[in-house]
């Protein structure tokens, strides 16, 4: 759902209704409103019309009121970096799943999807996000596929990227992943970067949304300096202010495979100019069960901010930055997204408004052709063995980094599987690698959620399991199963380009804790397993990570060994 802007004659009968000339559509009197722009919280009667704030104060009239009797009213929460196919929803879904919790806008980076379907899935994502009450923008793909080491199912140049930022909803270029790229000047890398600054301009409010992990010193500078804003990846204090340092927005991330927001919150209690609060990758399990952002504000306040402070994180601060105007604060001639707030400590959601109106979340979710799983004709026959040479990729049950270990000292395999059935001469089909610190210990985990180009991985189990897992999952069309002894233990079918279900978020969830239950019940110990797996192929992300043509020292930006496993 994209806001449209006010005719003149809206405008002024905006105008007439803050001067009291005119009853408005809505009043919510006996409020505790925040606000984020002055750092503070006083009572006030807000005063709505034509789906924006009007006034706030004493002695209004409207059509309709509703008495908050001292619930706080803050403005509604945007999460300003998210990819909604990380939920394993679609946006409906996803919008079933955050409007209670007070979210009211994201802006989506859907290159999951793109990297499956091509640039179609972009328009996708906005066309399925208009009907679900949940504001919807998004940022165009920039690394399709991450790098140059991966290839999924598109390859998008930067003459699809300029088409993709034309699109109404588009705000800016999205998460900048290959730093290599930028830093070492690839031609590719490049005129993706041309494409997006000749895309309307940014100073005309475009972005470009950066991704440096791991990246500092003299490198973060030059990484600032080609025209990124932003960052998402600081996992330390000193990362963070380095960032903050070097004038990119600092993105602090909380996601299921990566949690930072604990080890950098002593910087946002420094009180940042230029920060903000993301979801980044999110499960639906952990949606329903924990919340979405505020589920962050509980943690900022209990770790000692402000509570207008960290309300600014997710409101006015991500509305700036990507110059969502008239967004973002309680104020006149805002667009009316708010949220009514049981209190300011645990972030209670009594009611959430957008546009003016109660949210309700849509159901309809439009075709969307591609997809699927074909691991190939050999794949019946496959076998999975170890380079003895290749170094053990250390798995960390908290962050989507992975460590380097000896070789020997793993005890699980993975593999993963081109699921677009490309497999020819020259082309491996798959390759595999031990694994250390998942605890799996029989059976087998497959997924056809695999950042970002969307192979297939398996993790764990014999030759015989992965194989019965790879047929599970074509026969599904892509998803989650587990699978022992050669039967499937459990399953999701995820039939939007084998990444989304349009189910309702609650049995989304309840098959996704299934999953993990028989995983776990296999000796598994990560606790988002099928997050943690879909990591474990990121090339962009160090520092082992495993692709169907071999595995990958990102730190080096090499592949250890490119020789055919099979």
């Amino acid at each position: 759902m994209i806001s449209a802007a006010l005719t003149r004659e809206q405008r002024q009968r905006l105008v007439r209704v803050a001067r009291g000339q005119e009853d408005g559509d809505l009043l919510i009197r006996g409020a505790s409103v925040v606000q984020p722009a002055t750092r503070e919280v006083f009572e006030a009667d807000v005063l709505i019309a034509e789906g924006r704030i009007a006034a706030f104060g004493p002695g209004y009239r409207a059509a309709r009121v509703i008495e908050a009797r001292g619930a706080y009213l803050a403005p509604g929460f945007i999460d300003g970096h998210v990819h909604i196919e990380s939920s394993l929803l679609t946006p409906a879904g996803f919008a079933r799943a955050v409007l209670p919790r007070g979210t009211t806008g994201i802006v989506a980076e859907p290159h999951e999807l793109v990297n499956v379907v091509g640039a179609a899935g972009l328009g996708w994502m906005l066309d399925a996000g208009r009907s679900p009450g949940l504001r919807v923008w998004a940022s165009a793909p920039s690394c399709v596929p991450a790098s140059g080491f991966e290839q999924g199912g598109a390859n998008i140049g930067a003459a699809e990227i300029a088409e993709m930022l034309a699109l109404p909803g588009v705000l800016g270029l999205a998460e900048m992943m290959n730093y290599p790229g930028v830093l070492n000047a690839d031609p590719g890398v490049w005129d993706v970067l041309e494409a997006g600054r000749r895309a309307g301009g940014f100073g005309a409010g475009r972005r470009m949304d950066g991704h440096a992990s791991g990246v500092g010193g003299r490198d973060l500078h030059a990484y600032a300096a080609a025209g990124l804003h932003s960052d998402h990846e600081a996992t330390t204090p000193e990362e963070a202010r380095e960032r903050l340092r070097a004038g990119l927005w600092l993105m602090v991330r909380e996601g299921s495979a990566a949690r930072n927001l604990a080890a950098l919150l002593p910087v946002l209690r420094e009180g940042p100019r230029r920060a903000m609060l993301v979801s980044d990758d999110v499960s639906v399990d952990e949606l329903l069960e924990l919340g979405h952002l505020d589920r962050l504000l509980r943690t900022c306040v209990a770790g000692g901010l402000h509570p207008a402070d960290a309300v600014a994180l997710v409101t006015c601060n991500p509305a700036e930055y990507w110059g969502l105007h008239d967004f973002g604060l309680v104020a006149p001639g805002y667009h009316a997204d708010f949220v009514l707030l049981k209190s300011l400590t645990g972030f209670e959601v009594l009611e959430t408004f957008v546009g003016g109106e109660q949210a309700q979340a849509g159901t309809t979710t439009p075709p969307l052709p591609g997809g699927g799983v074909n691991l190939g004709a050999s794949w019946s026959a496959a076998t999975f063995d170890v380079p003895a040479q290749w170094p053990v990729m250390q798995v960390r049950p908290d962050q989507i980094t992975t460590g380097i270990g000896a070789p020997g000292s793993g005890d699980t395999r993975l593999v993963v599987a081109d699921r677009y059935g490309r497999a020819g001469p020259g082309q491996a089909a798959h390759s595999t690698c031990w694994t250390s610190g998942t605890g799996l210990t029989g059976g087998t985990l497959g997924i056809s959620v695999l950042h970002d180009a969307h192979n297939a991985a398996f993790l764990g189990g014999t030759d015989a399991d992965i194989r019965a897992a790879g047929a599970a999952l074509e026969a599904l069309g892509g998803g989650v199963v587990v699978v022992a002894g050669g039967e499937v233990r459990a399953s999701l079918p995820l039939p939007y380009a084998g990444l989304m279900t349009d189910i309702d978020p609650q049995q989304a969830a309840a098959a996704l804790g299934q999953i993990t239950a028989a995983a776990q019940a296999l000796g598994c110990v990560l606790p988002y397993p099928v997050t943690t797996l879909s990591f474990l192929g990121l090339t962009v992300i160090p520092a082992l990570k495993l692709t169907p043509r071999g595995l990958l020292d990102v730190n080096a930006w090499q592949m250890i060994d490119t020789t055919p496993t099979e």
